[in-house]
């Protein structure tokens, strides 16, 4: 289904990382995005940022804003796909289809950590390697040199947006990864450093509420893009979508 430009899947989570997985192992490459409210934000207002997800061919919808959006201008109602619980269900598959997996992002004691949960949850997936996200750009070649030498075929990329997407928008040509994947706090998450919502809230599509009462100062700078985002939508929609 087409919206806002991109073909967003409408599979489920154990959908779409079956359909991910079976394509690594018939040769395909992925640059998947997990669109929300912020991407769409980002996208509208920096032209480097929404260039560089061009480079996208895989796209799932994860925010409640895009859910509510799609539902309104679609007639669709699909599965709120959250980049954590993707990222989680491909390390499930990738162990057992014995697929490598490199962690890029976050700082070092977190990238670490959350190599230590994965590997508790998943024995057996092959974590060939880890990098903290905090590297300057004479440093970028020696990384993705280090990330092709794992041979890894998952990467997970934790630098928050816009970064992470346009890091890996520059870089995945040179990448010989299968599938590159911006996962923004997932590890924080993963390595016990934050707290998701509580299931209610998730289902409730209230995530953005908790994060907003857990950490108000950083937060409440976001409630005027969520606003803009809605501009951007309607205005987005009206011009092009009201014809589909």
């Amino acid at each position: 289904m087409n919206f806002l430009g991109f073909e967003i899947s409408e599979l489920d989570i154990e959908g779409n990382a079956r359909k991910l997985i079976e394509g690594i192992k018939r040769g395909k490459r992925y640059f998947v995005l997990t669109i929300n409210s912020l991407i769409v934000y980002e996208i509208f207002q920096k032209p480097e940022y929404a260039k560089a997800v061009k480079n996208v061919n895989y796209v799932v919808p994860d925010g409640i804003g895009v859910i509510k959006m799609i539902k309104l201008f679609k007639k669709k109602k699909l599965q709120r796909v959250p980049g954590i619980e993707l990222m989680i269900k491909l390390c499930e598959l990738a162990e057992s289809e014995g697929l490598e997996v490199f962690l890029l992002g976050s700082k070092e004691e977190v990238v670490k950590k959350t190599a230590i949960n994965l590997s508790e949850k998943f024995p057996l997936l092959k974590i060939v390697g880890t990098h903290h996200g905090f590297f300057t750009e004479d440093e970028n070649d020696r990384i993705v040199m280090e990330i092709n030498q794992t041979n890894a075929k998952l990467l997970f990329v934790a630098m928050g947006v816009p970064k992470q997407e346009m890091w890996i928008s520059k870089n995945f040509e040179s990448l010989d990864v299968s599938l590159a994947m911006g996962v923004g706090g997932s590890f924080d998450v993963i390595a016990e450093k934050i707290k998701r919502a509580p299931n209610w809230m998730q289902k409730a599509g209230l995530e953005w509420l908790y994060r907003i009462v857990r950490e108000p100062r950083k937060r409440m700078k976001i409630l005027p893009r969520l606003f803009k985002f809605i501009f951007y939508v309607f205005k987005y929609a009206f011009s092009h979508e009201r014809g589909d």
